[in-house]
């Protein structure tokens, strides 16, 4: 079979696949737009605040998207949940579901954001940050926005899982791209209207994703999602077991992905500087093109699975796996040709406002391959909600994180966290490879089928 064939038949069936086929293409294209518009707004935001403001700001957001534990894992068990309910064609309990996810995630995030709010001006933040004493004041200011931001955005993505649930990936998916489009106009008029300002930044940036899901939310609830649009009066305290059954294994996950994914900025900029954290942030955003297209087939894969383990197809789970694996290998072979053109096109892109060493570019780049290595079966691990292993393993692997970072910061500086990232990320994928074996093959026991 020629490699045009074997990419043909990747999605050439018939329901579940062919959602997931239509979701997949759907989210190629919005992965289109929404690169192109992050390319054309990380020139124009270091334009409009500089390079070292730009890295501040990085570190700022990455630090309250590591918060996002707080949910307790409710919105990715309400995502199985929900979906084991439309499979079932249970829309009473679909119904209970999303409302009492609504109310647990306000019941959360409300006594958040006023403790923080509380907390945010007494930080010393240029010391955390290792920047200038006279950006303390912006900083602060804008830490207090982004904390309001932040949690009114914890409350309404609810709707994001709702969405996810009915496999409609792509369309949740949407959101956060308008919103991009959106934050790119408007620092487009900053940069023309507006003095350089971190406090501005934000809310041209934060504010408006919430703004097109909270409108969203109010349309789609009144329309297609209508059978399962939440109410007060269906919230039940009897699903929050339901809720919790699975979500306290992802809040474990969660925090682990805090400390090993969204602590990489602070942990950059501590060790380092601000600057690396923008070379880091820079080559990500370039390489992560070379994994649009798995990326873009994961994630409807989610509750793909979960549909397909409900039903017990097996034989589709297995055959959708063999096809990532072809994914996987193309995405990973572009990855290492984008490496070797990366110096032409940081010089066409950036045109030198900001300088990133190929060595962070090959560094990076070995990152996400091992990365999409591990999350291919991770993926099918979460949609069939055995996650049991996965909870145990990740402890060890937030454990060692932090130290094995510094450690290792000590001799090779930045790369030390992103070393420390990759050699986690190796023992994460050898392990779910061995687990997914067991699980498609009906040889798994104890806690590998947990």
């Amino acid at each position: 079979m020629s490699l045009k064939d074997r990419l043909v038949s990747v999605f050439d069936a018939g329901g579940r696949t062919a959602a997931v086929g239509k979701n997949a293409v759907m989210s190629v294209a919005l992965r289109i737009v929404s690169i192109v518009t992050s390319f054309l707004l990380v020139p124009m935001t270091i334009g409009y605040v500089s390079e070292e403001l730009y890295g501040v700001w990085l570190t700022l957001s990455s630090i309250l998207t590591m918060l996002g534990f707080l949910d307790i894992g409710l919105t990715q068990g309400l995502k199985n949940k929900l979906a084991e309910a439309i499979a079932r064609e249970d829309w009473n309990e679909g119904k209970a579901l999303v409302s009492t996810a609504y109310l647990l995630m306000a019941m959360i995030f409300i006594p958040v954001c006023l403790v923080l709010e509380a907390v945010v001006p007494f930080i010393n933040w240029p010391s955390l940050l290792n920047v200038d004493s006279a950006f303390g004041g912006d900083i602060t200011r804008t830490m207090v926005i982004l904390v309001g931001f932040f949690c009114l955005q914890m409350i309404v993505n609810v709707f994001v899982s709702v969405v996810a649930a009915f496999q409609k990936v792509a369309l949740s998916s949407s959101f956060n791209v308008i919103g991009q489009i959106l934050s790119l106009l408007a620092i487009g008029i900053l940069t023309k209207t507006v003095p350089s300002s971190l406090t501005v930044l934000c809310f041209a940036i934060s504010a408006m994703p919430i703004i097109v899901t909270i409108i969203a939310t109010l349309i789609l609830f009144s329309g297609p999602f209508r059978a399962v649009s939440p109410s007060f009066s269906c919230a039940d305290r009897k699903y929050f077991g339901s809720l919790f059954s699975l979500g306290y294994k992802f809040f474990i996950i969660n925090v682990q992905v805090v400390v090993l994914y969204q602590s990489t900025n602070l942990l950059i900029s501590n060790v380092s500087s601000p600057l690396q954290v923008t070379s880091y942030n820079l080559a990500y955003r370039y390489l992560s093109l070379a994994m649009m297209v798995y990326t873009a087939i994961t994630a409807p894969l989610w509750p793909a699975y979960t549909d397909a383990f409900v039903k017990r197809d097996y034989e589709w789970m297995r055959q959708m796996r063999k096809r990532m694996h072809l994914v996987f290998a193309l995405s990973a072979a572009a990855c290492l040709m984008m490496i070797a053109l990366s110096g032409p096109f940081y010089h066409f892109w950036l045109d030198g406002r900001a300088e990133i060493p190929f060595t962070m570019t090959c560094v990076v780049g070995l990152y996400i391959i091992v990365y999409c290595w591990m999350n291919l079966n991770g993926t099918l691990i979460v949609g069939m909600g055995k996650i049991q292993l996965e909870t145990v393993i990740v402890v060890v692997g937030m454990l060692l994180h932090i130290p094995l970072s510094l450690f290792l910061s000590r001799y090779i500086g930045a790369y030390g966290v992103l070393a420390s990232m990759i050699f986690i990320n190796l023992m994460y994928g050898l392990i779910f490879h061995i687990q997914v074996g067991k699980l498609l093959s009906g040889k798994a026991t104890g806690i590998w089928n947990k």
